[in-house]
């Protein structure tokens, strides 16, 4: 899953691998079940999962795992002030000085529609709209946010700009303390998005209410939980949010949707967690959103207890301001581990059943086993 702005990164060069594999041309996309291409984009050049090597090829392939896996959302941030659909364009226009806030419809270089969009009259001197459009399926999504008012407001529309449905999701609440005085208390913030839904959770550790919100972007069904979602959990097409990861006290503990709960010990107890759930077997990529480094584990949902725990290489960045995200994948029988931080960027494949590392590509210095 990917938040609304991608961090910036600083890509220092420095490929540790050992010799480098050729392959032939590419097969056509295969179904979901089937590993579609072995072929994985890093740094600008391609690693064989098979035998984790860096391949030597003539030209662009026409896909490769990061895109046509079921794991491609997870590289991908849909999510802009401007999207293309059915051969046209949908862009958010802002004027803030004769409070008008559109959505204009191109086809082409022709303008062929403008939206207005339901904002409410702003105060100029203190109110701005964040406007996003995400498309979906055959359609366009927009949501909002205004600092000075309480709700998200999410509306869906057609490719001919008509609007199809409207939600409006709280994510400020606001107490009196003294007469004449509104105190707002900001606490729910987007997530992301899986295939077919809109996540939105509390902030870790600081908000004074806890709550995850999803919103079904096809018929636009709100379900709430009193919980923040420090990790999110698909099912296994990577489709649908099936359960989260979750403080309690000071232990985490997987909440599923169907209300089930399990229990597991993290060491290194970060606020941010990415995951896959395969057979009953939770892998876990625990970090910070804005400190160096990560850890991985695997656990075993059932009895709580970790199967094994990786040894993952670290940039070690010293720093003052920092941001760091993970993104896991599988293929085949290995753990993908993919990490974006400030200082640099990195890849490492890990054995699904042992956790052992098999190879790691990127920023950091090589240690001699």
């Amino acid at each position: 899953m990917k938040t609304i702005f991608p961090f910036a990164l600083l890509s220092l060069f420095s490929c540790i691998t050992p010799q480098n594999s050729k392959t032939g041309s590419q097969k056509k996309q295969l179904p979901e079940t089937v590993a579609c291409s072995n072929l994985y984009l890093f740094q600008g050049y391609y690693i064989n999962l098979d035998d984790n090597n860096v391949v030597v090829i003539d030209g662009i392939p026409s896909t490769d795992f990061k895109t046509c896996s079921i794991y491609a959302h997870r590289f991908t941030n849909p999510v802009s002030n401007s999207v293309h659909l059915n051969g046209k364009s949908f862009t958010v226009e802002k004027n803030k000085k004769k409070k008008s806030y559109n959505m204009a419809v191109f086809e082409g270089e022709k303008r062929i529609n403008t939206i207005k969009l339901p904002v409410e009259d702003p105060l100029p001197e203190v109110h701005e709209y964040y406007i996003y459009l995400l498309p979906y399926k055959n359609d366009v999504i927009m949501f909002m946010r205004d600092m000075y008012t309480t709700h998200f407001t999410i509306c869906k529309y057609n490719s001919e700009g008509k609007e199809l449905r409207r939600a409006e999701i709280e994510h400020t609440f606001v107490t009196h303390p003294e007469p004449n005085h509104n105190l707002h208390h900001p606490y729910l913030y987007f997530n992301g998005i899986t295939s077919s839904q809109m996540i939105f959770t509390s902030s870790f550790g600081f908000a004074k209410k806890t709550k995850t919100v999803v919103l079904s972007m096809d018929d636009f069904i709100i379900s709430e939980y009193d919980k923040t979602a420090n990790g999110l959990i698909l099912d296994k097409d990577e489709k649908n949010l099936i359960g989260f990861i979750t403080k309690n006290d000071q232990r985490f503990s997987v909440q599923m949707i169907d209300s089930t709960t399990y229990e597991f010990e993290i060491k290194d107890r970060n606020p941010a967690f990415e995951c896959i759930l395969k057979d009953n077997v939770l892998y876990i990529a625990n970090y910070h959103p804005i400190a160096t480094g990560s850890s991985l584990y695997c656990v075993d949902l059932h009895t709580g207890k970790t199967k094994w725990t990786a040894d993952v290489k670290q940039i070690m960045a010293a720093h003052s301001e920092y941001s760091n995200k993970v993104t896991l994948s599988i293929y085949k029988d290995k753990i993908i581990m993919e990490g974006d931080e400030s200082y640099g960027n990195y890849l490492q494949i890990f054995n699904a059943k042992t956790g052992k590392r098999l190879a790691a590509f990127g920023d950091f210095l090589e240690v001699k086993e």
